[in-house]
């Protein structure tokens, strides 16, 4: 009986996972302090086709929903080292003791909704914004909600978390953090820190909810920390809190070790499901009494946007893209030493869905006035 050898060789082959990356935007590189992101991609849009991204340590990026209110696409060719902090949590509340100081909803991350302003000086406290926003009081009395979250656990589409309350009694509500894809051809490895946490409560009012991140890599990797926590509420009630986003971590080989926060999802890479359009809906006010308002208005209580001199009705004109006609938009004035207006626009908005607009009427009060606008839809 003749004996034969027999050997088998394993073939191991590299999984590969392409970003979708065309390098248009060239590399994307913090390397000191705290740098507020502002860039436009090339082509517009929310989609950016860098060829790296390094956050060095030290340096944070900040991605603030006062610079871009919809989701965010970072797509890599070649690796992505995250040795600092990207930042798109969102803001927590505060007690305000000047009029200036309540100045409607807080700041959420990119892809969030703001929390809502705080009672002061006779005026009430206003709800979070976002699908899930807190409610006023939702709590129990003078004990506001916290914002939830919406997003499915494989974030498409990718949205952040909603708003927290203000209290019935004191504080704004804390914002919603943000949401943002990062996709490498290569790799992507964590050091530092990706925090899209809800920003915090105060007093009684709710926290906002945590916000979206999906990582998607045929390695990750790092000793860091990613979180989409919900902030907590200013009194330690869980209907104050916020709830938590979700981070979901797509890769072949998976050798991170830090510390995760919020829902955590792990996966296989597939693709990066970005929409075909990833404008988002937008809803602004271009112009009161006829006088023009900045596409992006300061909200200042020093330096006015916009100067009017009247005492008679004014016609506020808002425009939208992305809204579904028919929709009635809402305008909220603040001013200093009066009452709140909540105003109903004066009908739906009407003409086409990538460029509508409707009016409102408002009588101003004397003094300066912050203003800020919103609609809600189901889709």
């Amino acid at each position: 009986m003749a004996l034969l050898p027999f050997c088998m060789a394993a073939m191991l082959h590299a999984q590969s996972f392409p970003s979708g990356s065309t390098g248009a935007d060239g590399n994307l590189i913090v390397n000191t302090g705290v740098t507020t992101f502002t860039a436009t991609p090339v082509g517009g849009g929310s989609v950016y086709n860098f060829n790296t991204i390094q956050i060095a340590p030290g340096s944070t990026l900040k991605l603030s929903g006062a610079v871009f209110p919809g989701p965010l696409y970072f797509l890599a060719q070649g690796a992505v080292t995250i040795g600092g902090t990207i930042d798109l949590s969102g803001q927590s509340g505060s007690v305000p003791t000047t009029p200036a100081q309540r100045t409607g909803p807080t700041i959420p991350g990119s892809g969030g909704y703001g929390g809502g302003a705080a009672p002061f000086a006779g005026n009430f406290a206003l709800p979070g914004l976002g699908p899930a926003g807190g409610g006023v009081d939702a709590c129990g009395s003078q004990y506001s909600g916290g914002g939830g979250f919406t997003g499915s656990q494989f974030l498409v589409p990718l949205v952040g978390g909603s708003g927290g309350a203000g209290g019935g009694s004191s504080g704004s509500g804390g914002a919603g953090g943000g949401a943002l894809l990062i996709a490498s051809s290569v790799s992507i490895t964590v050091s530092g820190t990706i925090t899209a946490n809800g920003g915090n409560g105060v007093s009684v009012s709710g926290g906002g909810a945590g916000g979206g991140v999906r990582l998607v890599a045929p390695t990750i990797a790092g000793t860091g920390t990613i979180t989409a926590a919900g902030g907590s509420g200013g009194t330690d009630f869980t209907c104050t809190h916020g709830a938590s986003g979700t981070v979901r971590l797509e890769s072949f080989q998976y050798t991170f070790t830090g510390s995760t926060g919020g829902n955590v999802y792990r996966a296989t890479p597939v693709n990066t499901f970005i929409p075909a359009s990833t404008a988002q809906p937008s809803l602004i006010v271009t112009s009161i009494g006829g006088v023009a308002v900045p596409p992006n208005p300061t909200g200042s209580f020093i330096v006015p946007d916009a100067v009017v001199n009247s005492s008679s009705p004014l016609t506020v004109n808002i425009q939208a893209s992305g809204i579904p006609l028919g929709t009635i938009p809402t305008v909220y004035f603040s001013t200093e030493n009066f009452p709140d207006q909540k105003i109903t626009a004066n009908a739906g908005l009407g003409g086409a869905l990538a460029s509508s607009s409707t009016t409102a009427t408002v009588t101003l009060n004397p003094g300066y006035s912050i203003g800020y606008v919103t609609a809600t839809w189901v889709q």
